[in-house]
């Protein structure tokens, strides 16, 4: 199953999706609990925390707001060893993150192990561990939307029509649309080129789409606690998804009141809401931790589509997947779209999309019975991301839709991400991610049965760029000056 799932503790390997036992799975599984194990780590945990706080260790670096006490991993680590008051504590970690972090065991660049994560992950106090695929999945099903809506919208423009409304949202007409998961290059938009802000996506990264369904669905609907009583943390490979979570409107209705801000480690606070995500945990500093969990052998394969979000490209791919069979109505004669694979600089591509009989978006082709061309470019680095920018400043860009990663190669090439001398190893990152891609028997995001069920089964929620899912799933920007920027106040 792909999504919301658990992967058993102590190692042993899960079912085959096709078995009769995979099939009885929930959505979510409890843990169980790791005995004296779990004790002697918190102990071992608490040495490593104290001298952390002591003023001869150097404090770690984290690009978040000045109200935090303490950086989000010492956060995270001291909400898992409290022994009375404890809140529910659930982890998510991102595609990128099981393509790197078994090279903070020593083994090979490129090697595979979410079941050895998720165990680790497990014996280290989580109550669950889910998989921010999930969040990709929910991402490609808004963004995808998303992007149909404003093609819409800018063919009615044209026609000098008024633009099409969903749920009483008027679709915006800017084009071309640029991914928002990249939260160094939302930055970069904020700071320096907030001309484009509305040419931004608004839906939220996956990280922030999962957060939002923990506290708002998982937490009331499948566990019955409030939000406020949910631990959310993630595993990213970007130190900014630090100040991404710390983004002042990623937070739900708490259902409690308490302090505000999370130097006591939930995030219950005197204006009733809760944070969606409250600590954020590096590939790098978890890696830090499971050496001490007693690791087995890597166990199981990674899962679902939206492992391509780790790479450059991905996204892009993931969408098309999905966008593709919206427009034309019919299955797709291919998954792979090798025109955004690699790690160019710059990739640029027009995707024709056949129409079908039973489409409803036939005014949206070039001409009668020629299909709809979209235009796309990725951009891999935010030096060329600007050279696509200037591009589209000077008119010259004649794109649709535009993919941005900040860091080289994409998340795989991320700040916390382990560091290494072979030249090779994002290469070696990449080919594990497509690999894992081609495994996987659910390979576009909206044949995901788990998001499929989500939309069915969230009270409001129904369908992309729903009333709810622009008040859950989506956000907005704002300009941030200068001083600002020099300052460090990024919050994405």
């Amino acid at each position: 199953m792909r999504g919301l799932v658990s992967v058993p503790v102590q190692g042993r390997l899960a079912p085959c999706r096709h078995s009769s036992q995979a099939k009885a799975k929930v959505l979510v599984a409890p843990v169980r609990p790791a005995g004296p194990r779990r004790a002697l780590y918190a102990g071992q945990r608490a040495l490593r925390l104290a001298a952390a706080a002591s003023p001869a260790a150097p404090a770690p670096a984290a690009p978040a707001p000045a109200a935090r006490d303490a950086p989000h991993w010492q956060q995270a680590l001291a909400e898992l060893d409290k022994k009375e008051g404890r809140k529910l504590c659930v982890v998510q970690t991102a595609p990128a993150v099981r393509v790197a972090i078994a090279e903070t065991l020593g083994l090979p660049p490129g090697s595979v192990t979410p079941g050895q994560m998720v165990t680790g992950l497990k014996r280290l106090g989580f109550d669950y561990v889910f998989d921010t695929l999930f969040g990709a999945d929910l991402t490609i099903m808004e963004e995808g939307s998303e992007l149909i809506g404003r093609l819409e919208a800018a063919a009615a423009a044209r026609r000098g029509e008024a633009p099409p409304a969903s749920a009483g949202h008027e679709a915006s007409a800017a084009l071309p649309m640029w991914t928002s998961c990249c939260p160094g290059w939302v930055s970069m938009v904020e700071q320096s080129n907030p001309e484009l802000i509305p040419y931004l996506s608004t839906c939220k990264s996956p990280q922030m789409m999962l957060g939002s369904v923990i506290k708002n669905y998982f937490a009331k609907k499948l566990a019955g606690l409030n939000p406020a009583d949910v631990v959310s943390c993630s595993v990213m490979p970007c130190v900014r998804k630090q100040g991404e979570a710390d983004r002042e409107w990623f937070a739900t209705e708490s259902g409690a009141r308490g302090d505000h801000g999370r130097g006591g480690g939930a995030d219950d606070c005197a204006c009733g809401l809760a944070r969606d995500v409250d600590h954020v945990m590096t590939t790098v500093e978890l890696g830090k931790e499971l050496p001490e969990t007693e690791y087995d052998n890597p166990l199981g394969t990674g899962s679902g589509g939206g492992l391509l979000f780790g790479t450059t490209g991905g996204v892009m791919e993931a969408a098309l997947r999905t966008v593709y069979e919206l427009i034309s109505g019919q299955p797709m004669g291919r998954v792979v779209f090798e025109e955004v694979r690699g790690m160019d600089g710059i990739k640029q591509a027009a995707i024709t999309i056949p129409v079908g009989p039973d489409s409803r978006y036939k005014h949206l082709e070039t001409a009668p019975g020629q299909g709809v061309t979209l235009r796309i470019a990725v951009a891999n680095g935010l030096g060329n991301a600007k050279k696509l920018v200037k591009e589209a400043a000077g008119g010259a860009a004649p794109y649709d839709f535009i993919e941005v990663m900040a860091c080289p190669g994409g998340c795989i090439g991320g700040g916390g991400q382990p560091r290494s001398t072979d030249k090779g190893i994002l290469a070696k990152r990449q080919a594990a991610m497509y690999t894992l891609d081609e495994r996987n028997t659910v390979r576009r995001s909206h044949e995901n049965p788990n998001i499929q069920k989500l939309y069915a089964e969230w009270p409001g929620l129904e369908q992309p760029l729903s009333h709810l899912a622009h008040e859950k799933l989506h956000t907005h920007y704002v300009p941030r000056g200068a001083e600002e920027a020099a300052g460090g106040g990024d919050k994405k």
